[in-house]
């Protein structure tokens, strides 16, 4: 459905530069055939009878705004070419950077930063750790007193996880040991695409996650 969305827009976009250029070339049309007109009309108008000169100001006039509409069109085509370069531009800036999300996190090889919340009434916090198949690969008990910890990468049967997988995180917060609470990890990985939705940037990740870019709390430079 995306991919119809885009060739829709594209589609769209195209008939009004369509429609746009043909306004233009039929302005500069109908400016060429109003001076042929007037020139003829000039020669071969009767000596004894000429043109009267209200008449005369009245084709002057119609003249200034075919003129007129000319320009017009050339403003508005420079206009929207501007502002739709300004627009890609705005949205390329994303591309490349690392947002934190609710999404994964690709591994390689240095411990990987997530952000957690707890709840007030637990009385212990684990992060339950998923492989990019949903499998939980690991657990590690938090410090409830604590919003942020450094997964090592130390899988549960005590292996090393490998370079490039991708991981994604959860918060359990538990009292008598009965989970009353879960919450995404959050986690800094790489804007791999944006779209706009209702006139809004959407950042879009490697696992398909998606955010959009107002509600963006922490960006960075790329680590690797």
């Amino acid at each position: 459905m995306d991919t119809v969305s885009t060739l829709s827009q594209a589609s769209a976009g195209f008939a009004r530069a369509t429609e746009s250029t043909a306004a233009s070339s039929g302005a500069d049309s109908d400016f060429d055939t109003f001076l042929t007109l007037l020139t003829a009309q000039l020669r071969n108008q009767d000596p004894l009878k000429p043109v009267e000169s209200t008449a005369f100001v009245a084709q002057l006039a119609s003249f200034s705004a075919v003129e007129q509409q000319v320009q017009s069109n050339t403003k508005l085509e420079n206009i929207l070419e501007a502002l739709a370069s300004g627009a890609t531009g705005g949205l390329s800036q994303w591309i490349g950077q690392e947002v934190r999300n609710p999404g994964s996190a690709s591994y390689e090889n240095v411990p990987l930063d997530v952000l957690y919340l707890s709840h007030t009434d637990a009385d212990q916090v684990e992060l339950v750790v998923f492989d990019e198949n949903n499998n939980i690969v690991a657990r590690q008990d938090l410090d409830k007193d604590q919003s942020s910890v450094e997964w090592s990468g130390i899988l549960a049967d005590g292996s090393r996880a490998d370079a490039g997988d991708l991981f994604r995180f959860e918060t359990n917060s538990l009292r008598e040991g009965e989970v009353i609470a879960s919450s995404p990890g959050l986690v800094f990985s790489t804007v791999e695409e944006v779209r706009k939705f209702n006139g809004q940037p959407v950042l879009y990740f490697a696992d398909g996650t998606q955010m959009f870019a107002a509600d963006v709390e922490a960006i960075r430079a790329p680590q690797s």
